[in-house]
């Protein structure tokens, strides 16, 4: 009898194991149903040509409903997302088949009451290049929209804009159905539209705004109003294999790479402008944002991305 015990306690234990799954929140970032690229151009609600250098959002206090109506709370777990990147480790779980999302888009009260010293450097609260915060009492960033939009009618977009909300009041509950995949590990795909974030306003006009004024409420509002985060429609592998890379001069050190690939493992090469390497970096992963932490001096390099399914460069200039 206690050998029939054990097994089925054995059985259990095996069962419970066998569900733990990783699990990834998959964001397919569009404009119009268009797959998003940093700096394309795209139209406006009133037909103004715009373009984003700078998309960036805070997730919290998230929880997921699973498997026929369990619930499991993430909620000390912040995402710090980015426009140009799709894929996010949310951590290990008893989690088979998701069933919905909810989160708040922005950082809970407790945490932008704090400061981001207070947090180890690879966490997404810790301080940020750019900055995520404007410093305390004022606190995170929620969300960032950074671009420019044509103000004089030629299809150019020339007058940049910046929409940084600020303060707990900006705290919005998003909540969306959704089917998962599961493949080895258990993927939440969910659609980002760009485009409803900037619905009702005038981006000529609203400048700077770093702050709880008009501009951001209506774009936090917005993101509800017009369903910014929905189900996935497409399968985010068919829709979103366009690459590119894009050199940011925002920092003053060193330009940042923003880099989006095929999935596989890259390599990455920073060469002068006689193809001397001075940076070789391995498995950086497909996409995300390189920092260039070692001092260069003044001139022209070639950035290399390498990887088993192509090779792509690019050209930046340090200036100092």
């Amino acid at each position: 009898m206690k050998k029939i015990i054990s097994s089925i306690l054995l059985s259990f234990i095996c069962l419970f194991a066998s569900a733990q799954n990783d699990v990834n929140l998959i964001l397919n970032h569009q404009f119009e149903g268009t797959p998003f690229t940093y700096n394309d151009v795209y139209s406006d609600e009133n037909g103004n040509a715009v373009s984003f250098e700078r998309i960036q959002l805070y997730m919290s206090s998230i929880e997921i409903t699973h498997d026929n109506g369990q619930i499991t709370d993430l909620n000390d777990l912040y995402v710090l997302t980015y426009g140009h990147v799709s894929n996010y480790s949310l951590g290990n779980y008893n989690i088979s088949n998701v069933e919905n999302i909810t989160f708040d888009m922005g950082v809970d009260y407790n945490a932008n009451s704090g400061n981001s010293s207070n947090w180890p450097s690879t966490h997404p609260l810790s301080p940020k290049s750019p900055l995520m915060d404007w410093g305390w009492p004022s606190g995170y960033f929620f969300i960032v929209l950074d671009g420019k939009v044509d103000d004089n009618g030629d299809g150019v977009p020339n007058k940049m804009f910046q929409l940084r909300s600020l303060g707990n009041q900006m705290l919005r509950n998003i909540s969306v159905d959704v089917n998962s995949t599961n493949n080895g590990t258990v993927d939440i795909n969910l659609d980002v539209n760009i485009d409803g974030w900037i619905k009702n306003l005038n981006l000529s006009t609203v400048g700077f705004d770093h702050g709880s004024g008009l501009n951001n409420q209506t774009v936090c509002n917005n993101t509800n109003t017009y369903n910014v985060f929905s189900q996935n429609v497409t399968s985010i592998n068919s829709v979103n294999t366009k690459h590119y890379i894009s050199i940011d001069y925002t920092m003053s050190y060193a330009p940042i790479l923003n880099y989006k690939l095929e999935k596989t493992k890259t390599n990455l090469q920073i060469t002068d402008i006689n193809g001397k390497v001075v940076i070789d970096e391995k498995n950086i992963g497909f996409e995300g944002s390189y920092f260039i932490k070692k001092e260069l001096k003044s001139g022209v390099y070639i950035a290399i991305f390498i990887n088993n399914k192509e090779i792509i460069t690019e050209k930046f200039v340090v200036q100092r």
